[in-house]
């Protein structure tokens, strides 16, 4: 990892200390220091963890990241086990293979959570780095530390360790549009591609070719997340819960009924894509927890990747925006 590792706060190169001093073998407990300012950084668990002083953070990212420990230490595991009908499913689906494939390429994930997207991905072959600042690195390790080409870091995405022009993709689903600044995290993501690769993203969509309702609910569920957002994670989850019976009988058993009846009317209604109450009770937590979230249309997402210098974005609709894009194959690191 030391290859594709960079000190978050200066660039600097990075050495690793194991109990016994200097390593040159993997490390499950120790320090990364760094060799031009100094700073340190501690490995637990096999995990390299950048995770910055709270004081560097904004409020927001504080209570993201609470957000999504609770997210991952509970539904993490449980959605790998019980085979959750999860949406990157088909997000994987709709992307060229021969982007996230192949046994000579390393490739990121900014935002790994829980792991379930780290274990697919890997299966082509690729090297993967998942990256997470959540307590969801530890369930991801547990899932994925015994493969040969997956390794997970910790820390921010405001503060990323990686040296530039390192990776042959990056792909982040879910995550982007969880942020304060969407378009600086395209702009950071952009310096850590080779010339060439491509960034994959999955992120919301705001619906402006929907339904007047549509917009209604999206504005309503917007109001009330401005309150749930502060509430404490286990509060939220208990209030999803309560919630669960209404949206599966209004929306997703009337949608499964549907979509054998009008398969393209079904699947436009909202939580149209399982019946499993476990499975809508983390869509419902998701809608409700973060403090942040973003939502574009399919100009807005070109001009995020285009902002960012990227080239030949193509964008499919699936519950948002299946995107990619190409740093210019003349652009420097």
């Amino acid at each position: 990892m030391l290859r594709y590792l960079a000190c978050p706060s200066c660039g600097g190169e990075l050495a690793a200390e194991g109990q016994e001093g200097i390593s040159e073998i993997p490390i499950e407990d120790g320090t990364l220091r760094c060799e031009t300012c100094a700073t340190e950084f501690p490995v637990r668990g096999s995990i390299a963890r950048f995770v910055t002083s709270t004081d560097r953070q904004s409020e927001v990212t504080r209570r993201t990241s609470r957000v999504y420990d609770f997210t991952w230490q509970y539904f993490g595991e449980r959605e790998v086990r019980d085979d959750w009908e999860k949406d990157s499913y088909r997000y994987l689906s709709l992307i060229p293979q021969g982007l996230l494939s192949g046994g000579n390429k390393v490739g990121l994930e900014a935002g790994c959570g829980g792991g379930a997207d780290l274990l697919r991905v890997a299966a082509g072959g690729a090297t993967i780095v998942g990256f997470d600042l959540s307590a969801g690195v530890d369930v991801a390790y547990q899932l994925v530390g015994e493969l040969a080409n997956v390794e997970v870091v910790q820390g921010d995405l405001h503060d990323l360790p990686f040296k530039p022009g390192v990776f042959d993709f990056i792909y982040s689903f879910g995550v982007l549009h969880h942020l304060p600044d969407t378009q600086g995290a395209f702009v950071r993501l952009a310096s850590l591609l080779k010339p060439g690769a491509p960034l994959i993203t999955y992120m919301y969509e705001d619906r402006s070719e929907r339904q007047r309702l549509d917009h209604w609910l999206l504005s309503a569920v917007r109001v009330v997340r401005r309150v749930t957002s502060r509430l404490p994670p286990r509060v939220i989850h208990a209030a999803c819960w309560a919630l669960f019976p209404p949206v599966w009988l209004l929306c997703a058993a009337p949608a499964a009924v549907l979509r054998r009846l009008a398969p393209q009317t079904g699947a436009a209604m909202p939580f149209a894509h399982t019946l499993r109450p476990a499975v809508l009770v983390a869509d419902l937590y998701d809608r409700f927890a973060p403090p942040v979230e973003w939502r574009f249309s399919k100009e807005q997402v070109r001009e995020l990747y285009g902002r960012a210098g990227f080239e030949r974005v193509e964008c499919q609709q699936y519950r948002g925006w299946v995107s990619w894009g190409f740093k210019p194959s003349g652009t420097s690191a």
